[in-house]
């Protein structure tokens, strides 16, 4: 639903609603008739949307509740196809060359030397990275990881490795435009961004035999932090289930990850290992950031204020964490 069939006075309540909408796994045909509903209401009410439904975040949060689908979560996820894999991949990729490319305008000016070292664990770390998220992809959506990975980590290992052997004061270019180079750094991310946005939305398969739909949903679970104990016997169950019935694991159950997810938010180990990941990943990056930046003081006079800037974007990625805490809710 376009956001001009809204009355002038109401379009930016409607953009904030579907803004707090991004990123809660509701249908896209379930939103298109939420805002239906609601437009049809503030049509025969005759008051701003403001009025009648109160702030759009609120009713979007309250919304997205009764509206969001497990098979959403899993088809936006990693595991869901190419474009959430992408999509991950270029905003990443793009994040890090524009800090990067701050650091070097703060510490060289307009133009710069390029070290060897420097760019050869530049391509050896984004090489890395990209076979990280491919394996977690190919893991998450219950495949084998494939040898991409593995090799994709072994020349990020070498690379950074002959990095090391390498004479710190050669260079592969002198005097390089700093925008220049900026382009050439943000050129990767956005190119996966752009080619993400290209994509078809992802749909969940069906096709599956039920050794396949078995070994799939095991990897769900496993990808989700279920222990292994009760991995066991989930798998044990829908098996003992199919072997008695008629039907395939596929009509009997739906889709694997989906199952997978379901169970796995009504396991509290499971949520309290997530939890704990979530916290480490997201406190401790910050803070060793900060530590590093504090350590290595090749910042000058923005030193202190990065420092500070890490450390409360620690704190902030702590108490938004806290809020979801298995211990304390359901």
């Amino acid at each position: 639903m376009n956001v001009t069939m809204w009355a002038q006075q109401d379009q930016g309540w409607v953009s904030r609603y579907r803004t707090s909408m991004t990123g809660k796994h509701v249908p896209a045909l379930a939103l298109q008739e939420r805002e239906s509903e609601l437009l049809d209401a503030l049509r025969e009410a005759g008051v701003p949307a403001a009025e009648l439904f109160g702030d759009a975040n609120a009713l979007a949060t309250e919304d997205a509740v009764e509206l969001a689908t497990p098979d959403e979560a899993v088809r936006m996820s990693l595991g869901g196809g190419l474009r959430p894999a992408l999509r991950e991949m270029g905003g990443t990729l793009s994040g890090l060359a524009a800090v990067s490319l701050l650091s070097i305008l703060f510490r060289g000016g307009w133009s710069v030397d390029v070290p060897i070292t420097s760019a050869l664990i530049a391509v050896s770390l984004t090489v890395g990275y990209t076979g990280w998220v491919v394996s977690r992809a190919l893991f998450s959506g219950g495949r084998p990881i494939a040898t991409s990975g593995v090799l994709a980590g072994a020349v990020a290992v070498a690379g950074i490795a002959w990095a090391a052997r390498l004479n710190a004061d050669d260079v592969v270019a002198r005097d390089v435009s700093v925008p220049l180079m900026g382009l050439g750094m943000l050129a990767p991310g956005v190119l996966v961004l752009v080619a993400a946005s290209r994509l078809p939305q992802p749909t969940l398969r069906e096709d599956w035999d039920d050794a396949e739909w078995l070994r799939r949903f095991r990897s769900g679970l496993r990808t989700r932090l279920v222990p292994s104990a009760t991995t066991r016997g989930h798998v044990d169950e829908v098996h003992q289930t199919i072997k008695a019935g008629t039907a395939s694991a596929f009509e009997e159950f739906g889709h694997p990850l989906v199952l997978a997810r379901q169970l796995s938010e009504a396991d509290r180990t499971g949520r309290t290992r997530r939890w704990w990941v979530s916290v480490i990943a997201g406190t401790g990056t910050p803070l060793a950031a900060a530590a590093l930046t504090q350590t290595n003081d090749s910042w000058g006079a923005v030193t202190r204020p990065l420092v500070v800037i890490f450390v409360l974007l620690a704190v902030v990625s702590l108490l938004v964490r806290w809020r979801d805490r298995p211990w304390r809710t359901r």
